[in-house]
This record gives C-alpha cells, sequence and structure tokens, in this order.
C-alpha cells in the first residue's frame, strides 16, 4: 500500500490523527505536572492567596457534603462578604480530593493541585476541534499543540499547584466557544422553517449543547457574560450580512434563543443572589441581560422578515437597526437607569484602566514586553491567523469565522486594558496563529508535493505498468512542464512560516519547561505562612467557626470576634491559614474609603488610626517587609488616586556619569511618621533621626521632576533643616532644598530624616524568622526587619510622668531593641507589659523614665484595661 492509499484508508488516517492529539495533550499534561516534583506533601500551592481561599471553599464543601459558602463571614471584618463567583471549580477541586481519599489539609492540597493541570490538558482536544473546523486537520493539530506548550499567564494559571478558577474560566469560555462554531457550521446552510417542526431538530440540538456549555462557565465565574457580549455583537453583525446577501437567519434565531434561555433559566435555578444591576455577582442584572440577548435576537429577526417582506433594500435594515439600539439604550437609560450604567460601567471597565486597578497585577495594563515574553513569535503568526480570517469572510461570508474574529478582537483590546485576560487570549492566539500556519502548508501543499517528487495527477503505482530502465531514464531528463514546477514564492511562503511556527513552539516548550520547574519551588512565603500559623495557635477564638456554612441573612458576630489588619494582599492567608478574620482581602474589599485598610496603613496620626481600628474591630496588625518597601507606592495611590504617593515620596532627577538622567525617590517625613513604616522598621518606639542629605534641586529646565544639582552631608539631621530653611528662603526661581535620610547599611536601617514618635498602642508580639535589609537577608541581631510583624492593638497602661521612658524587649526569635517614648501632656501610654504577658515577645525589665532613675511594673491587666500606673 503507497502512502497516498494508506492516508486514504480513515482507520489509518484518524488513527494517525488521534495520536498526533494524544501526543499533544501527554506534552501538556507533562508540562503542567513538573511542579508535582517539589509541591506535593509539602502544603504549599503556586497561585499564592488566592489559592490559599480555594483551598477554603474546598475544605468547607469536602466538610459539608459539598456546601458552598455563599456568604463568607471569615474576611472583611466585621461585615463579612458576599462570594461572587460559582461552585463548579470548587467542585471539581473537591472531587479530586474525595477520589484520592484525602484527610489532612497536606494531602487535599496534593490532590486538588491536580484540578488546574487537568483543565489545562484538556485544552488541546478543544483547541484542536476549533482549529480542524476553521482549517482542516493540519490546523486542528497544529492549534492544539500551540496550546499545549504556550507560555505566559495561561501557563501559569494551569500548573499543578496553581490552585484557582481561572483555568477553568478558560475552559468553559473555549468550550462553549467550541460548540459555538460547531453550531454555526452545522446549522448556516441548513433550511430552517419556523412551521415545520421537523427543521428545529438540529437548532434544539446544537442549542441546548451550547446553552449547556455557556452555563458551566457561568457557575465557573459570572465573567462569562461578556461571551454573551461577543455573541451578540455577533449575531447583529452576522443578521446585517445576511439580510445583506440574502440569505436566511433562522438559525440564528434558534440558537441564540435556546442558548441564552437555557443559561437564563439556569440562573433562576441556581438563585438570584443579588437584586442589584451589577454583573459581578449573580444578580438580577446578569439575569436579565441574558434575557435581553434572547429578546434582541427575536427583534433583529423580526426586522429582518419585515425588510424581506416589503422588499426594502439592506440598508434600510442597517438604518433601522442604528436608530433602534440608540432608542433602545435611551429607553433602558430612562426605565432602567442602575441596569443602563452598569451595563456602560462594565463595557468601560472591560476595555480601560484606572490608577488603582494598575496596582493590582492581574488588572495592569499588558505592556508590549509582557505580550513578547508570554507568546513571542506566536503575536506575529496570530496577525497572519487574524488577516486569513478577515479574507474567509470577506470571500466566503463564512459565520464562524466572524464570531471567531469578534472573539478574538474583543479579548485583544480587553488584554491590552488588563493582563488578567491573558490567560483567555493564549487561546486566541494559539488558534489564530493555527489558522495562519495551516494556510500556509495549504497554500504550498501542491508544490510541497511537487518538491518531493510527486507530480499532480500521477496514478497509483499499481496502475502504472512498468517501463524500461532507458524509458525511465528519458522521462527524468525531460523538463517539466510549467503546471508542474513547484513555484518558488509558496515555497518561500510556506518554508518561512513553518519556520516561525517551529520557533515559536520551541521556544515556548523551553519556557513552559522552566516556568514549571521554577513553580516547583512554591508560591508562598514561608514567613507568612509561619505568622499565619501563630496566629492559629497563640490569639484567642474569633468564636466564627472555620468550617461552617453560615446565612448571611441572619448572621451576627459573636460579641468576643475581632479583626486583623494588614494589605490586602495577604487577607486569604489570614482566613485559611491563620483562621482568623481579616479587615481587607484580595477581593479587593476593605481597601478604600475613610476606614479602609489603605487610609489606616498609610496614616501619620495615631489618634485617626486608634479610631478607625475600634470602628473596624481590629486587635491585630500585621506588616510586613514589602508594605514598607515595594508595595508602599500601591498602597498610597489605593488611598488617594489623586496625590498617589506624592506626600510620600520626593521624586528627582540624577545625572548619572553617562551624561543621562534617571528617576530617583525619598522618604518624605510623612513617610517615616506613617503606620506601617513606624511598625515594620521602628517596632512602633521612638526614632531619632539619623545623618542625612541636603538636596539642592533645579527645576527651571522644565523636566518632569526637579533636577539634582548638589547634595550635602549633615551629621545632624536638626541643622540639616535648618539649612534646607535658610537656602528656601533666598532660593532663586525654581530652586529648592530638600532633606533626605542618608544611604541606609547593615547597621543603621532606613534611619528617618526626622524624629519619629512612638506608637502607644502597638506591641509587638510576634516575628517570623527572616530578617531583611535593603533587599538582602540578614540575621536576628545583625540590623534591618523581621519579613513579617504582628502587632497587637491595644488600649496601653497610663503611667504619669515627663521624659521619655524606656523598656528592653527580646522577641521571640532573641532580638533584643528597646522600646522608647516620650510623654506627651505629663503621661506615658505603654503597650507592653513587665508581666503577665502570655506572648513570647517580652520586657527583659521594669520601664525606666531615663535621667531620673524612676521604674515602674506594668501588669497585663494595666495594658489590656488602659489602667493608670501608680
Amino acid at each position: 500500500m503507497d502512502l497516498k492509499s494508506f492516508w486514504n484508508d480513515a482507520r489509518y488516517r484518524y488513527g494517525i490523527i488521534g495520536i498526533s492529539v494524544l501526543l499533544c495533550t501527554l506534552i501538556a499534561f507533562l508540562i503542567r505536572m513538573i511542579p508535582m516534583a517539589g509541591l506535593a506533601g509539602t502544603g504549599d500551592m503556586t497561585a499564592g492567596p488566592d489559592a490559599w481561599y480555594n483551598l477554603r471553599l474546598i475544605e468547607v464543601a469536602l466538610a459539608n457534603t459539598f456546601g458552598y459558602i455563599f456568604f463568607e463571614p471569615m474576611t472583611l471584618y466585621p461585615t463579612g462578604q458576599d462570594i461572587v463567583w460559582g461552585p463548579l471549580f470548587t467542585y471539581i477541586a473537591s472531587f479530586f480530593a474525595v477520589i484520592a481519599g484525602a484527610a489532612s489539609r497536606t494531602e487535599v492540597i496534593t490532590a486538588v493541585s491536580w484540578a488546574p493541570a487537568i483543565l489545562g490538558t484538556l485544552m488541546v482536544p478543544v483547541m484542536f476541534f476549533l482549529g480542524k473546523k476553521l482549517g482542516d486537520w493540519k490546523t486542528g493539530i497544529i492549534s492544539a499543540l500551540f496550546i499545549a506548550v504556550i507560555g505566559g499567564q495561561y501557563l501559569s494559571r494551569s500548573l499543578y499547584g496553581h490552585l484557582d478558577h481561572h483555568i477553568a474560566e478558560t475552559f468553559f469560555s473555549c468550550l462553549f466557544c467550541l460548540c459555538y462554531v460547531l453550531a454555526l457550521y452545522a446549522l448556516s446552510d441548513k433550511k430552517i422553517d419556523l412551521n415545520d417542526r421537523s427543521t428545529w431538530k438540529l437548532p434544539l440540538i446544537y442549542g441546548g449543547v451550547c446553552g449547556i456549555a455557556y452555563y458551566l462557565g457561568l457557575l465557573t465565574m459570572t465573567t462569562m457574560v461578556v461571551f454573551g457580549l461577543f455573541v451578540s455583537v455577533f449575531t447583529l453583525i452576522q443578521f446585517v450580512v445576511n439580510q445583506y446577501s440574502g440569505k436566511p437567519s433562522e438559525y440564528l434565531l434558534g440558537l441564540n434563543v435556546i442558548t441564552f434561555m437555557i443559561a437564563a433559566l439556569g440562573l433562576l435555578l441556581y438563585g438570584i443572589r443579588d437584586l442589584s444591576f451589577g454583573f459581578v455577582n449573580y444578580s438580577l442584572g446578569l439575569f436579565l441581560v441574558h434575557l435581553f440577548i434572547v429578546f434582541g435576537t427575536i427583534i433583529l429577526y423580526l426586522i429582518s422578515r419585515t425588510i424581506t417582506k416589503l422588499e426594502k433594500p439592506w440598508y434600510y435594515y442597517l438604518l433601522t437597526l442604528v436608530l433602534l439600539l440608540a432608542a433602545g439604550s435611551l429607553l433602558l437609560a430612562v426605565v432602567l437607569p442602575d441596569l443602563f450604567g452598569s451595563l456602560m460601567g462594565n463595557l468601560a471597565g472591560f476595555f480601560t484602566n484606572n490608577a488603582t486597578a494598575a496596582t493590582v497585577q492581574e488588572m495592569s495594563s499588558w505592556s508590549f514586553a509582557s505580550a513578547v515574553s508570554a507568546y513571542n513569535w506566536g503575536i506575529l503568526l496570530a496577525a497572519g491567523g487574524f488577516v486569513c480570517l478577515l479574507w474567509n469572510i470577506w470571500k466566503r461570508q463564512t459565520p464562524a469565522a466572524l464570531f471567531v474574529l469578534i472573539w478574538s478582537l474583543f479579548m485583544f483590546f480587553a488584554t491590552c486594558a488588563h493582563v488578567r485576560w491573558e490567560y483567555y487570549f493564549a487561546a486566541n492566539v494559539a488558534l489564530l496563529a493555527a489558522i495562519f500556519v495551516g494556510w500556509a502548508i495549504s497554500f504550498a501543499e501542491k508544490d510541497l508535493a511537487l518538491l518531493l517528487g510527486k507530480r499532480t495527477g500521477t496514478k497509483n503505482p499499481a496502475e502504472v505498468s512498468d517501463k524500461k530502465q532507458t524509458e525511465k531514464t528519458k522521462s527524468k531528463n525531460k523538463t517539466l512542464p510549467p503546471s508542474e514546477k513547484p513555484d518558488p514564492i509558496k515555497l518561500a511562503v510556506c518554508i518561512i512560516v513553518l519556520i516561525i511556527a517551529g520557533v515559536f513552539a520551541g521556544s515556548s516548550s523551553v519556557y513552559a519547561v522552566e516556568l514549571s520547574s521554577a513553580s516547583a519551588y512554591g508560591g508562598t512565603s514561608e514567613d507568612w505562612i509561619g505568622a499565619c500559623e501563630w496566629l492559629a495557635e497563640n490569639t484567642p477564638d474569633t468564636g466564627v467557626d472555620y468550617l461552617t456554612i453560615y446565612d448571611g441573612s441572619s448572621f451576627t458576630y459573636p460579641s468576643e470576634s475581632y479583626g486583623v489588619l494588614s494589605w490586602w494582599d495577604y487577607g486569604h492567608y489570614i482566613t485559611t491559614i491563620g483562621k482568623r478574620i481579616p479587615n481587607s482581602n484580595p477581593f479587593q474589599a476593605g481597601v478604600v474609603g475613610e476606614y479602609g485598610v489603605a487610609a489606616v496603613l498609610t496614616s501619620t496620626n495615631e489618634s485617626a488610626i486608634a479610631e478607625k481600628l475600634d470602628y473596624l474591630g481590629t486587635k491585630y496588625v500585621m506588616t510586613d517587609y514589602l508594605m514598607a518597601n515595594g508595595i508602599f507606592g500601591a498602597m498610597a495611590i489605593w488611598n488617594d488616586t489623586v496625590l498617589q504617593t506624592a506626600p510620600y515620596y520626593y521624586t528627582f532627577l540624577q545625572k548619572g556619569t553617562d551624561g543621562t538622567y534617571s528617576y530617583v525617590s525619598a522618604g518624605t517625613p510623612a513617610f517615616f511618621n506613617t503606620l506601617t513604616v513606624r511598625l515594620q522598621n521602628f517596632d512602633g518606639s521612638m526614632t531619632n533621626s539619623g545623618s542625612v542629605y541636603v538636596v539642592i534641586t533645579d527645576s527651571s529646565a522644565g523636566y518632569g521632576a526637579p533636577v539634582v544639582a548638589s547634595t550635602k552631608a549633615y551629621a545632624e539631621a536638626d541643622e540639616a533643616w535648618a539649612a534646607a530653611e535658610n537656602y528656601n528662603a533666598n532660593a532663586a526661581g525654581g530652586k529648592h532644598a530638600y532633606v533626605i535620610s542618608a544611604p541606609t547599611d547593615l547597621t543603621n536601617y532606613n534611619l528617618p530624616s526626622v524624629d519619629v514618635p512612638a506608637l502607644q498602642h502597638f506591641r509587638l508580639v510576634y516575628e517570623s524568622p527572616t530578617y531583611v535589609v535593603g533587599g538582602y537577608i540578614t540575621g536576628a541581631n545583625e540590623g534591618g526587619t523581621a519579613y513579617v510583624k504582628t502587632f497587637e492593638y491595644v488600649p496601653g497602661a497610663v503611667i504619669k510622668g515627663n521624659g521619655i521612658i524606656e523598656v528592653d524587649v527580646v522577641t521571640n526569635n532573641g532580638r533584643t531593641f528597646t522600646y522608647r517614648q516620650e510623654s506627651v501632656n505629663g503621661e506615658f501610654i505603654v503597650p507592653y507589659a513587665t508581666s503577665g504577658s502570655s506572648y513570647d515577645v517580652k520586657t527583659t525589665g521594669l520601664y525606666t523614665i531615663v535621667g531620673t532613675g524612676q521604674t515602674f511594673a506594668v501588669s497585663e491587666d494595666a495594658v489590656q484595661k488602659g489602667l493608670i500606673i501608680n
């Protein structure tokens, strides 16, 4: 049997295609399971805070016969919070734990960590069928290969241990798109008569399958509604195209009505959990939007039929739709202004960004560097695939191609606005790239065959009579006619595209293996794990049971409950590992506003801080190295989107030795006085300024920031401030003097440019074992600050007196420091007890007023009740 006969035999052809897809699936699975070697049995995951909250949902589901938390009292103290995404990923992951018979937390983590890897692997056959339908079997295999190895956010979110629902969102949305594409191919050429029930069978089947796939996506995350938007835009355009070309649109009517009625009914079955018109929750607005898609499709069809019956030109239809859309929007804005506002707001948010969102990694804008890092040559191939789709739509008016084009275009713009959509967009890149490569192969297919010695029209060797050797020789020497010569241009195009595709697949594979291998080290700071485990074991119980499902409509917090305040990034650690209730969380809840954690952590006034903490019911405050350094700017932006970091940082331009300017920054006095810095860097103790610089700047050049003209070091800050004040009093136009702290070293950690007063109501109760200074790890008594610190907020004992009082403190790590405080209005309010404390951080003696020798013993009861010490 020759190669052609072999390939024409369906058994062998399908076998080879099937093996190829199976091979791509195996590659995807093996890449995604690489982290298991380092993570299994460690009790850690790769997704950071979100993974820990998903673990909580799974633990609650397993403890309550697959019950699901709709109201969460273990976060956002003192109100609690509704959970706004669906239970499907939780149930899928829980299934793995049940199958494995997991009992302990570590066993559960090891088992459920399979879920994202399996969902990522299942994307391979989905992408194969999408590629095959939009191209051919070659396009399908290439699409399967590309999605198996493609990198970026998509890869990281589909690795073993990345316990988050993001890959489930991608999988179920692509599954819906596959079903919708298959439906369009199956129905667009079929005659469907609304009066003939025998023609309803296919629309009912395909609509039902699409509706179920879409509903599964909704049960994963309400963001699935954006695919309803894609369908709506496609339907509108396709109706116009059909009206122009005279093609029927009954298939769109049947497909959309059935698909989105299933979605709407499914939402009713699941339960409308919010009567608002937002789309983040399973709300009334979400339900109504799907009904609008149904009714909108019906209206589009009725108008089309009317225009056709009236025998009006196609552009009457377009004009009618424009007027109807304008009138409908106006009517919606008047009758249901909240729904209209929500629609417009969510649509704007889909394509635009803002200052606070930009500080969140997954909500920040997609940069060109990020795109190249994620997809490299795949971007170029995808652009080619986009052109191929345009050509297909122009020449053949293929509805499925138009839908994929709209899907890809919307996803591209969404990803540019918010990098979180990158894990969705990976499917579009893989598919478009495969379409282009498949086109290139088909474009030069005959020429490749000729190049390989196969002439067009060659008969089966079994049917060719034997030739004499001399005739064969003569045949070889004959000049081939032009029709049987390979086209060098077509060959060049194909070979170039194949080389780029090979580089894309190869480099993506290398990157995928490297990222997977790096992920084997886990994604959670051991210091944060230790700090939260300490919370669980050493702080009072909140009275809220970790595994109980509470009804939000009747729940009230018990009197012994309290909150733990930290930056929102760490809220899920506090909930799941610490089993305590954070005041904010990675849902970005509890962050902004007068009592938001951003306002608390960047505040410089302890009285105002105390008022906020009392309102929030906060008992403990946790800080870490990043909060006082790398992410402080984000905290400032969340607190004030107008001033942003301006109150806390000076920003200058400094000329380098090569003559170019670069930005440098320094902390303002306000920065050193914020709650975060005073706790994390100074242990809440009074800290005197150290050596400082006076920096003279010049703004007259008109650059974006003042240019450093000169600097002068001062050993005493008071002298420096006096010098700066004198200079500014007589400074020439554009000139200004600033006082900034001198560069730090291991023994002089981040000394402020001003004297910083002590905090009266905060005492250190735990610090993690890792110490850091300037990004370098040090020892407990070698300078620097512990990576994570936990402070208790207390009333404080009152000691009458004047001057400076101090007490030596030894931490749980054996680090020693002196807590110092200057009197205010003839008294000290001190947070540490000299006896009776249950914490491992303790004082080593009595309080002493400096210079007088007067000492005071302070009991734990006095600290907790604000008693006066006599």
